[in-house]
């Protein structure tokens, strides 16, 4: 699906202001527990099915990531062992992420030149649905990445089954910033069209999008009751475990709305998943 009007390339900038939730800045846990902080909480993550932005098992190299906003993914990576650059739209959260210490260019797919080398990774997270025109960008976007690299990421999943129940409402329309919306189907078709191959493909753990469309439609319909009920499921400390079941639920049954995957280049064909 294709969004119909749709803003310009030139004025789609006035959707990115500098609060865009994306680019604001995780704060960094101490130093001296920061090792501990990772083991623990990717052990928590992998317990729940929650363990979100999942590498392929290889060893830390160069990594690329398109749509870094300020760079909190970088700096993790970069924290782990990775050589890490990025690409940003927006000029204020690419300052922010340079003033990090990390190499990041600003502008768009289009206009950005090719990193330093080839990366091992390019990270694409919930980046390819705000897109002009998506394959000349994977095109480019291949091109970046070694022969046997991967690019991992993730969109919103339109055939998601709150969508189609709440239509206009769905969170994840995210009008007009979203540019294109995928369904399983049609995303593996754009990336191979683009010269990639989707290789694994999985549903995040994840309550957000399902509890913020409910809350859009208890507004909008001005359903009071539900509308404090979704509220009080989003922000309770006692509502955690509920959360946790509802984002497991929606994992398993791939109807949270939220795809991750990993693509390689097409001509890469060594094997299976990975």
């Amino acid at each position: 699906m294709r969004t119909d009007p749709r803003p310009t390339p030139e004025t789609i900038g006035a959707y990115y202001p500098a609060n865009y939730a994306p680019y604001q800045v995780t704060a960094a846990k101490p130093a001296k527990i920061r090792k501990w902080h990772h083991r623990v909480k990717d052990r928590i993550a992998r317990f729940w099915g929650k363990d979100v932005r999942r590498l392929p098992d290889i060893p830390p190299g160069r990594m690329l990531e398109i749509g870094c906003a300020s760079g909190d993914y970088l700096v993790q990576m970069r924290e782990r062992g990775w050589l890490v650059e990025g690409v940003e739209f927006s000029d204020t959260p690419a300052n922010v992420a340079r003033q990090r210490g990390l190499t990041v260019q600003t502008g768009s797919v289009e206009s950005a030149q090719p990193p330093q080398q080839p990366a091992d990774v390019l990270a694409a997270w919930m980046v390819l649905e705000h897109l002009h025109d998506p394959i000349p960008a994977l095109r480019k976007l291949r091109q970046w990445v070694k022969s046997d690299g991967y690019m991992v990421g993730a969109v919103p999943d339109a055939s998601a089954f709150d969508r189609k129940l709440f239509g206009s409402c769905w969170y994840a329309l995210h009008l007009p910033a979203h540019l294109y919306h995928y369904t399983p189907a049609t995303f593996r078709q754009v990336l191979a069209a683009g010269g990639w191959d989707v290789v694994a493909l999985r549903w995040q753990a994840n309550p957000n999008n399902l509890l913020n469309t409910l809350e859009w439609w208890a507004k909008d319909r001005q359903r009071h009751r539900t509308l404090a009920f979704v509220q009080w499921m989003k922000s309770s400390r006692r509502a955690r475990r509920l959360r946790n079941w509802l984002g497991w639920t929606l994992g398993v049954t791939r109807q949270s709305g939220r795809m991750e995957f990993w693509a390689r280049p097409a001509a890469h064909r060594p094997g299976q998943n990975p």
